[in-house]
């Protein structure tokens, strides 16, 4: 992928929200352009290690020196500037998982829940999503390639409030209180068979 590309992607689409007076998706599009500049820097420094290292091997009677490059970085931009209600922090490593740890706070408790379903799709594939498709939570699955049938409210005929997991078919249930999503979260990850420990939900002050 091409940060420079998906960054002038990121600030044309802000631009176009910027027009609509949409603040809600402005917010949403500068917490992805604020990481992708994060990210930016980070391949970067790794460009320039790797042309160091380069010149060691054709040199080696002579020392290069390497620029210093941040280790174990988050995959996401941990805390916004305006913070949601609760933080979600998975720790892969700990998990027996080669991922950098994530720490998930968005505005809504709903795009949080779609954040951490798709990081479980980042770092376990579309597989660990399909079992999440078994597990029953408040109004029905957690997750769903049919939302029209499986979120369905019987008695009114509507469907339950759901969001598309990023990148993928399936469709994550968010018609609940906040409680509830912390509750889902956890039962997703026991369902998954993960280490307890890898996962720690708490409320923002």
């Amino acid at each position: 992928m091409n940060t420079t590309l998906l960054l002038k992607k990121a600030m044309d689409q802000i631009q176009t929200a910027s027009q609509q007076s949409d603040v809600a998706e402005i917010e949403r599009l500068s917490k992805i352009a604020k990481r992708l500049k994060e990210i930016e820097v980070h391949l970067t420094a790794i460009d320039a290690e790797m042309t160091a290292l380069d010149a060691s091997l054709d040199s080696p009677q002579k020392t290069v020196q390497s620029p210093v490059i941040p280790t174990n970085f988050p995959v996401r931009s941990l805390a916004p500037e305006r913070r949601g209600e609760m933080e979600v922090v998975i720790d892969w490593p700990a998990c027996g998982v080669s991922r950098p740890k994530a720490i998930l706070s968005e505005y809504k408790a709903s795009e949080t829940l779609v954040s951490f379903i798709a990081e479980v799709n980042a770092a376990l594939g579309s597989d660990a999503l399909r079992i999440l498709t078994q597990l029953q939570v408040n109004r029905g699955p957690l997750l769903s390639e049919n939302p029209s049938a499986d979120f369905l409210n019987g008695k009114r005929g509507t469907e339950y409030a759901h969001h598309q997991v990023p990148g993928t078919r399936f469709y994550v249930l968010t018609h609940s209180s906040t409680q509830e999503k912390r509750d889902a979260m956890r039962q997703a990850w026991r369902t998954l068979g993960l280490q307890p420990g890898g996962l720690s939900i708490s409320s923002v002050a």
